[in-house]
């Protein structure tokens, strides 16, 4: 493999990664147009809805520059059509003559089939160029079409001696253990993700907004656990600055932005990932509370977890839920230190 091929793909992933929290359900995609080892074009998917990667790298280019081009796509161009047409038959169009591709794409309707029609029309197709990377770009696109249910991360922070609130925490008052960097860097979290989690008695206890005040970026779905449907109507995650879904065992309804959502007692979580898939929710940030994070480490539904562990120490409290096993990383961050754990066991399929 000419291994510029791998310079021009890093740069498209690059591309990609700025449209992270704004192109779902739809993946992240970067494209670059070279000539003679040059970038000419390039683009990324900026947001659902809105011109595809390679749309972008190709616009303005002249007949006799495309004719000489390779085009550089992180994930295999699409061959049907959604909100924009396929970008197969625009490579085809532009007159394209060769294409390097990082990833196949898992979506059923694509799944090889861009590389197959482009490759039929005489297209010199080179796939799987740095595969993995790509792949672990839209990690959560995959695993959403995969395995049939959102990417979770579980993310919780805890004091030096291991726990997650003082015991006199008082309700309505949310008591920071992490530092103001560490509270930011959670709410630009928040925004990289599809949709986020609590259970009710985080709700009951800090009375959260959940949403991205503290960095610019699109407020997550807020999904709450409430069996009983007894939180507050006063709650703050009943305000109407965010999509709100309450999962309860009562009724289902519908008020603007909040939805209750009827389940089941029984199988809760395995529910709400049922519903998630349904609605192409890809990804769900676990935020708490302890007994909330614990089923989902006990029923092994967790792709990652993200741990912010603070240099207070509070001598008494709520535990922090137990770390669960898997691949680690360790990062430094201005105050506190993140601990990063990658489920490699095998998750459950809905």
């Amino acid at each position: 493999m000419h291994p510029s091929h791998e310079i021009f793909m890093r740069r498209c992933i690059t591309l990609a990664q700025k449209g992270l929290g704004y192109t779902y359900p739809n993946p992240m995609v970067g494209a670059v147009v070279v000539i003679n080892e040059k970038i000419i074009g390039e683009g990324w998917h900026q947001k659902a809805g809105s011109p595809h990667a390679e749309v972008n790298a190709l616009k303005g280019l002249t007949e006799e520059q495309l004719a000489q081009a390779t085009l550089y796509v992180s994930l295999e161009p699409c061959s049907h059509h959604g909100k924009t047409p396929p970008c197969s038959d625009l490579i085809l169009t532009k007159g394209i003559k060769k294409v390097v591709v990082g990833a196949k794409d898992p979506n059923p309707k694509v799944a090889g089939q861009g590389i197959k029609r482009l490759q039929d029309a005489g297209v010199t197709v080179i796939s799987d160029v740095l595969k993995q990377a790509c792949i672990t770009l839209n990690k959560r696109f995959y695993c959403f079409h995969t395995k049939k249910r959102p990417y979770i991360i579980i993310k919780w922070a805890q004091s030096a001696d291991g726990y997650i609130a003082p015991r006199d925490d008082k309700k309505g008052d949310v008591f920071w253990i992490s530092d103001a960097h560490s509270q930011q860097l959670a709410h630009r979290w928040r925004a990289e993700e599809h949709a986020i989690l609590v259970g009710r008695k985080t709700v009951e206890h800090d009375n959260p907004t959940l949403t991205t005040r503290k960095w610019a970026g699109t407020n997550p779905i807020r999904m709450v656990l409430d069996p009983r449907n007894s939180i507050s109507k006063k709650a703050n995650v009943l305000h109407q600055d965010a999509q709100t879904i309450v999962f309860n065992t009562i009724k289902s309804e519908t008020a603007q932005q909040t939805q209750w959502h009827k389940v089941n007692a029984n199988a809760i979580l395995e529910q709400v990932l049922l519903w998630a898939h349904q609605n192409e929710i890809q990804s769900i940030l676990v935020e708490g509370g302890a007994h909330t994070i614990e089923g989902f480490i006990e029923k092994n539904i967790w792709d990652e977890c993200r741990i912010i562990q603070s240099k207070t120490k509070l001598n008494d409290g709520v535990k922090a839920p137990k770390e669960p096993l898997g691949k680690k990383m360790t990062q430094k961050l201005v105050g506190d230190q993140l601990q990063i754990i990658l489920n490699e066991k095998q998750t459950l399929k809905i």
